[in-house]
């Protein structure tokens, strides 16, 4: 099967070099490695060109975000004639065995358009990040429920189910055809479930592969999985995704926004400790339609 991975990296050069060295480990089949330097300053590129000279570089003059990156990096991938496209966040290190797992179970299951990894903590290999997400139409609730669960707990067996995460995502090109590519509105968070779901409203399949193991050092690029960028984002294209995805009617609808407030707000303060403004300014930006890169 003809693969290319594609990494996007701002800023993180140090994390990106490890990525990119746990690859070399990779056991056959080789893909292309595609790295997508987005908006760096701090010397991305030079250091890509020196130790990584067998990778592709695609460079860009500024800070696209994960939907914009990544979509630039698909762009090149399939130019080159890709069968599958393999999203990996620079701030993960990948078993040597994930990518040939996950191809193995796209043979499997021909419908699959979209298949992730188990993505554990890097700094906590015995535990989850994620391994799939589920999705309420009527409650607005987005949720991993696997998250923060040992591994030894959770399913060993690919599942159905509604999203998986973006931090190692395989994509099927015949899928991209039929979906199109990340919606750049969402600049960060949630461009990941949305394509997930434009999949399944196309009739393709999104599959967990748990013996796909990836291991994430989490939201490094956003300043940690609690940040405030991370706040804004996630309340902002919560919001986004329900009226883009999952419409209901005027009532109905009214009732789950209501929901989906209550659910960020008591993210950004309880979670992310007490951080009701970027949540105030997401909600707003919502509301007034303002999507990609938060403005300095």
């Amino acid at each position: 099967m003809n693969a290319a991975i594609v990494i996007v990296s701002w800023n993180g050069r140090g994390d990106l070099l490890e990525c990119l060295a746990s690859l070399e480990k990779l056991e056959p089949p080789r893909p292309r490695i595609i790295v997508v330097d987005n908006g760096s300053t701090d010397g991305t590129g030079e250091a890509v060109r020196e130790r990584y000279p067998e990778a592709e570089l695609v460079t860009l003059p500024e800070n696209l975000g994960f939907a914009g990156g990544n979509n630039r990096g698909i762009e090149r991938a399939l130019e080159g004639g890709a069968e599958f496209v393999c999203l990996l966040n620079n701030d993960t290190v990948a078993d040597p065995g994930f990518l040939r797992e996950l191809l193995r179970a796209a043979g499997k299951h021909p419908r699959s358009g979209i298949l992730g990894s188990r993505v554990l903590y890097r700094s906590r290999p015995e535990t989850v990040w994620s391994q799939g997400i589920s999705v309420g139409r009527l409650t607005g609730r987005v949720r991993a429920p696997h998250h923060n669960r040992p591994v030894t707990s959770v399913p060993n067996h690919p599942e159905r189910v509604d999203g998986v995460s973006g931090a190692a995502m395989l994509l099927r090109t015949e899928t991209l055809r039929e979906t199109g590519l990340f919606d750049e509105d969402f600049y960060l968070c949630f461009e990941d479930l949305d394509l997930c779901l434009r999949a399944r409203e196309k009739g393709w399949e999104v599959m967990t592969v748990p013996s796909s193991l990836v291991y994430h050092s989490v939201s490094s690029s956003m300043g940690g999985e609690y940040s405030s960028r991370s706040v804004y984002y996630a309340t902002r294209n919560h919001f986004l995704l329900f009226r883009n995805r999952l419409p209901l009617p005027l009532f109905l609808g009214g009732f789950r926004g209501l929901l989906i407030a209550i659910y960020t707000l008591l993210f950004a303060l309880l979670t992310a400790g007490f951080r009701p403004r970027p949540w105030a300014r997401g909600l707003l930006d919502f509301r007034r339609g303002r999507w990609g890169k938060l403005p300095e």
